[in-house]
């Protein structure tokens, strides 16, 4: 699909579509009645499908920096780097980010720094490549980046347990085995334009990318929300959220910066970029 490039300052950001599906609201959200979404799907139409689900968007994000090339998350995957996930949540559809990021001008070599919002299976499928019996990191020069608490969370044997299935030995354990991964537990600067910091909730480990150049900012969030009805409502509780409260405060104390900051926004599961704009008291997301 084409490519969505915002430029922040001196850096810039490029939408990688890996994957798209679509998942009933009584799955991502079983608590919402169902006519509560009515004034979402008329705002953001193309943000749900059917009337009953969201389409959901697998996104990944290139980033240039300061003479860096980063990639923000790895998708969904495919059949042979993460199978459990492309059957149970993609539908048996591999993803497409290495072509994606092909048609962008770059290889997988050129990536020097992978962080990985969080460690959900669907945030980590192309991190590596398998040919049989053999596994090596997609992206070889980089370095892998990710909160050690959601090692901590997600690590085998609760993988199966979380989600009824297996993935951790598949598309995360390797990383380790391989000395390309970096496991962090607080905030750090990547770049002097590119900070992750904690924003917890939805795992104990989720982070955030802040760009800060020129006087100009934006935010990468992972998945603090899930699609633009969560801008207007907080408290609405995603099923996998795994500390549904610290999550929804989460999303408050990320929409009061990004507002105070007029920061575009980026929500890794919906197309594209946004910002926080108000209407009769309340917040929306506008696309930008």
């Amino acid at each position: 699909m084409p490519h969505s490039t915002l430029t922040v300052g001196n850096v810039e950001i490029t939408v990688l579509h890996d994957a798209e599906v679509a998942l009933p609201f009584d799955r991502t959200f079983p608590d919402v009645p169902l006519e509560a979404w009515a004034p979402y799907i008329e705002r953001y139409p193309d943000a749900y499908s059917g009337g009953d689900s969201l389409r959901v968007h697998f996104e990944c994000y290139l980033v240039r920096s300061q003479g860096r090339t980063l990639l923000v998350d790895t998708g969904l995957g495919n059949a042979t780097s993460n199978p459990a996930v492309v059957a149970n949540i993609g539908g048996g559809i591999d993803g497409v980010l290495l072509t994606e990021l092909e048609a962008a001008g770059f290889q997988a070599k050129d990536i020097d720094t992978v962080f990985l919002t969080h460690l959900h299976p669907d945030h980590v499928g192309w991190n590596i490549t398998r040919i049989g019996s053999q596994e090596s990191a997609t992206f070889p020069n980089a370095r892998y980046v990710a909160n050690e608490a959601d090692w901590t969370a997600f690590e085998t044997p609760l993988d199966s347990e979380i989600f009824g299935y297996d993935w951790w030995a598949e598309t995360v354990a390797p990383l380790r085995r391989l000395g390309v991964l970096d496991l962090i537990n607080d905030e750090i600067e990547l770049t002097g334009e590119l900070t992750v910091t904690p924003t917890p909730g939805h795992t104990p480990g989720s982070m955030s990318m802040i760009i800060n150049s020129v006087g100009e900012r934006a935010f990468i969030m992972g998945d603090v929300f899930h699609g633009p009805a969560q801008v207007t409502e907080t408290d609405w509780v995603f099923h996998y959220d795994m500390d549904p409260e610290r999550a929804g405060e989460t999303r408050k104390d990320m929409l009061e910066w990004a507002e105070r900051e007029n920061a575009a926004i980026a929500i890794c599961h919906h197309s594209g970029f946004g910002r926080v704009i108000r209407e009769s008291g309340k917040r929306y997301w506008q696309a930008l």
